[in-house]
Protein backbone atom coordinates (compact mmCIF):
# COMPACT_ATOMS: atom_id res chain seq x y z
CA UNK A 1 0.00 0.00 0.00
CA UNK A 2 3.04 2.30 0.03
CA UNK A 3 3.65 5.15 2.43
CA UNK A 4 6.60 6.56 4.32
CA UNK A 5 9.20 4.65 6.27
CA UNK A 6 9.94 5.70 9.84
CA UNK A 7 11.43 4.12 12.93
CA UNK A 8 8.92 3.20 15.61
CA UNK A 9 10.34 3.80 19.06
CA UNK A 10 10.46 0.65 21.17
CA UNK A 11 9.97 0.05 24.87
CA UNK A 12 6.38 1.22 25.28
CA UNK A 13 4.29 -0.32 28.04
CA UNK A 14 0.63 -1.09 27.40
CA UNK A 15 -1.92 0.57 29.67
CA UNK A 16 -3.76 -1.20 32.45
CA UNK A 17 -7.12 0.48 31.81
CA UNK A 18 -9.20 0.54 28.65
CA UNK A 19 -12.63 2.16 28.95
CA UNK A 20 -14.98 3.31 26.19
CA UNK A 21 -16.06 6.12 28.53
CA UNK A 22 -12.56 7.63 28.16
CA UNK A 23 -13.00 8.14 24.40
CA UNK A 24 -15.28 11.22 24.22
CA UNK A 25 -13.16 14.35 24.20
CA UNK A 26 -10.01 12.39 23.43
CA UNK A 27 -10.51 11.24 19.83
CA UNK A 28 -11.58 13.37 16.87
CA UNK A 29 -15.10 12.76 15.59
CA UNK A 30 -16.18 12.74 11.92
CA UNK A 31 -18.26 15.91 12.25
CA UNK A 32 -15.65 18.03 14.05
CA UNK A 33 -14.80 21.54 12.89
CA UNK A 34 -11.19 22.67 12.55
CA UNK A 35 -11.38 24.35 15.96
CA UNK A 36 -12.55 21.15 17.68
CA UNK A 37 -9.95 19.07 15.85
CA UNK A 38 -7.22 21.52 16.83
CA UNK A 39 -8.36 21.47 20.46
CA UNK A 40 -8.16 17.65 20.64
CA UNK A 41 -4.67 17.62 19.14
CA UNK A 42 -3.44 20.62 21.15
CA UNK A 43 -4.44 19.05 24.46
CA UNK A 44 -2.23 16.13 23.45
CA UNK A 45 0.73 18.42 22.65
CA UNK A 46 0.32 18.00 18.90
CA UNK A 47 0.29 20.97 16.55
CA UNK A 48 -2.18 21.84 13.83
CA UNK A 49 0.49 20.82 11.31
CA UNK A 50 0.71 17.41 13.04
CA UNK A 51 -3.08 17.15 12.84
CA UNK A 52 -3.18 17.89 9.11
CA UNK A 53 -0.38 15.39 8.46
CA UNK A 54 -1.94 12.64 10.60
CA UNK A 55 -5.30 13.17 8.88
CA UNK A 56 -3.57 11.93 5.75
CA UNK A 57 -3.98 8.43 7.19
CA UNK A 58 -7.49 8.75 5.76
CA UNK A 59 -5.94 7.88 2.41
CA UNK A 60 -6.75 4.33 3.61
CA UNK A 61 -9.88 3.00 5.25
CA UNK A 62 -13.62 3.51 5.10
CA UNK A 63 -16.53 5.12 6.90
CA UNK A 64 -20.09 4.00 7.43
CA UNK A 65 -22.73 6.12 5.70
CA UNK A 66 -24.23 7.21 9.02
CA UNK A 67 -21.04 9.16 9.80
CA UNK A 68 -21.43 11.51 6.83
CA UNK A 69 -25.00 11.19 5.47
CA UNK A 70 -26.03 14.49 7.07
CA UNK A 71 -23.68 16.18 4.58
CA UNK A 72 -25.80 14.73 1.77
CA UNK A 73 -29.36 14.97 3.02
CA UNK A 74 -29.72 17.19 6.06
CA UNK A 75 -26.84 19.65 6.20
CA UNK A 76 -28.60 22.67 7.69
CA UNK A 77 -31.96 24.38 7.89
CA UNK A 78 -31.14 26.35 4.73
CA UNK A 79 -29.18 23.73 2.74
CA UNK A 80 -29.89 20.08 2.11
CA UNK A 81 -26.33 19.32 0.99
CA UNK A 82 -22.97 20.53 2.33
CA UNK A 83 -21.83 23.23 -0.14
CA UNK A 84 -18.17 22.20 0.30
CA UNK A 85 -18.91 18.81 -1.32
CA UNK A 86 -18.06 18.40 -4.99
CA UNK A 87 -21.52 17.96 -6.62
CA UNK A 88 -20.49 14.96 -8.75
CA UNK A 89 -18.92 13.30 -5.72
CA UNK A 90 -22.06 14.02 -3.70
CA UNK A 91 -24.16 12.26 -6.36
CA UNK A 92 -21.80 9.27 -6.26
CA UNK A 93 -22.13 9.14 -2.46
CA UNK A 94 -25.93 9.40 -2.67
CA UNK A 95 -25.99 6.37 -4.96
CA UNK A 96 -23.85 4.43 -2.47
CA UNK A 97 -25.69 5.69 0.62
CA UNK A 98 -29.43 6.14 0.06
CA UNK A 99 -31.28 8.47 2.40
CA UNK A 100 -32.60 5.56 4.46
CA UNK A 101 -29.12 4.68 5.66
CA UNK A 102 -28.22 1.02 5.99
CA UNK A 103 -25.79 0.93 8.93
CA UNK A 104 -23.73 -1.83 7.30
CA UNK A 105 -22.83 0.15 4.16
CA UNK A 106 -19.33 1.63 4.16
CA UNK A 107 -17.57 3.92 1.69
CA UNK A 108 -13.84 4.33 1.06
CA UNK A 109 -12.38 7.49 2.64
CA UNK A 110 -10.29 8.03 -0.52
CA UNK A 111 -12.44 7.50 -3.63
CA UNK A 112 -9.45 7.60 -6.00
CA UNK A 113 -6.60 5.48 -4.58
CA UNK A 114 -8.23 3.67 -1.67
CA UNK A 115 -5.59 0.93 -1.41
CA UNK A 116 -2.50 3.14 -1.65
CA UNK A 117 -0.96 5.30 1.07
CA UNK A 118 -0.27 8.46 -0.89
CA UNK A 119 -1.07 12.18 -1.00
CA UNK A 120 -4.22 11.80 -3.13
CA UNK A 121 -6.29 12.31 0.05
CA UNK A 122 -5.16 15.96 0.00
CA UNK A 123 -5.84 16.30 -3.73
CA UNK A 124 -9.34 15.01 -2.99
CA UNK A 125 -9.83 17.72 -0.35
CA UNK A 126 -8.81 20.40 -2.86
CA UNK A 127 -11.41 18.92 -5.24
CA UNK A 128 -14.18 18.91 -2.59
CA UNK A 129 -14.01 15.14 -2.16
CA UNK A 130 -13.39 14.90 1.57
CA UNK A 131 -15.79 12.24 2.84
CA UNK A 132 -16.08 13.41 6.44
CA UNK A 133 -16.73 16.93 7.67
CA UNK A 134 -13.53 16.59 9.70
CA UNK A 135 -11.64 15.87 6.46
CA UNK A 136 -13.07 18.60 4.24
CA UNK A 137 -12.74 21.26 6.95
CA UNK A 138 -8.96 20.99 6.57
CA UNK A 139 -9.31 22.59 3.14
CA UNK A 140 -12.38 24.76 3.65
CA UNK A 141 -10.77 26.44 6.69
CA UNK A 142 -8.31 29.16 5.77
CA UNK A 143 -5.91 28.28 8.61
CA UNK A 144 -5.07 24.83 7.27
CA UNK A 145 -5.77 25.27 3.55
CA UNK A 146 -2.17 25.99 2.55
CA UNK A 147 -0.88 22.88 4.36
CA UNK A 148 -3.42 20.80 2.42
CA UNK A 149 -2.28 22.40 -0.85
CA UNK A 150 1.37 21.77 0.04
CA UNK A 151 0.75 18.09 0.80
CA UNK A 152 -1.40 17.72 -2.34
CA UNK A 153 1.46 19.11 -4.44
CA UNK A 154 4.34 17.29 -2.73
CA UNK A 155 3.98 13.70 -1.56
CA UNK A 156 7.49 13.66 -0.07
CA UNK A 157 6.64 16.67 2.10
CA UNK A 158 3.52 14.84 3.31
CA UNK A 159 5.45 11.64 4.05
CA UNK A 160 8.12 13.52 6.06
CA UNK A 161 5.46 15.40 8.07
CA UNK A 162 3.40 12.24 8.61
CA UNK A 163 6.40 10.24 9.85
CA UNK A 164 7.41 13.03 12.24
CA UNK A 165 3.87 13.35 13.60
CA UNK A 166 3.58 9.56 14.06
CA UNK A 167 6.75 9.52 16.17
CA UNK A 168 5.32 12.35 18.31
CA UNK A 169 2.01 10.48 18.58
CA UNK A 170 3.87 7.37 19.76
CA UNK A 171 5.38 9.36 22.63
CA UNK A 172 2.03 10.50 24.03
CA UNK A 173 1.17 9.35 27.52
CA UNK A 174 4.03 6.85 27.66
CA UNK A 175 3.55 4.52 30.63
CA UNK A 176 6.37 3.79 33.07
CA UNK A 177 6.85 1.42 35.98
CA UNK A 178 3.63 0.09 37.49
CA UNK A 179 1.47 2.25 35.16
CA UNK A 180 1.72 -0.34 32.40
CA UNK A 181 2.79 -3.81 31.34
CA UNK A 182 4.33 -5.69 28.47
CA UNK A 183 1.42 -7.81 27.31
CA UNK A 184 1.93 -11.43 26.36
CA UNK A 185 -1.19 -11.09 24.17
CA UNK A 186 -1.68 -7.61 22.67
CA UNK A 187 -5.47 -7.97 22.75
CA UNK A 188 -5.77 -8.73 26.48
CA UNK A 189 -4.44 -7.61 29.83
CA UNK A 190 -1.99 -9.99 31.51
CA UNK A 191 -3.53 -12.22 34.18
Amino acid sequence: SGGPFFNVELGRLDGLVSLASNVPGNLPQPDFSLNLLSWIFRKNNLTEADMVALSGAHTLGFSHCSKFSSRLYNFSSSRTMDPTLNPAYAQQLMSQCPQTVDPTIAVQLDPVTSLTFDNVYYKNLVDGKGLLTSDQTLFSSRRSRQMVRDFAANQTKFFVAFASAMVKLGRLQAKTGSQGEIRSNCAAFNA
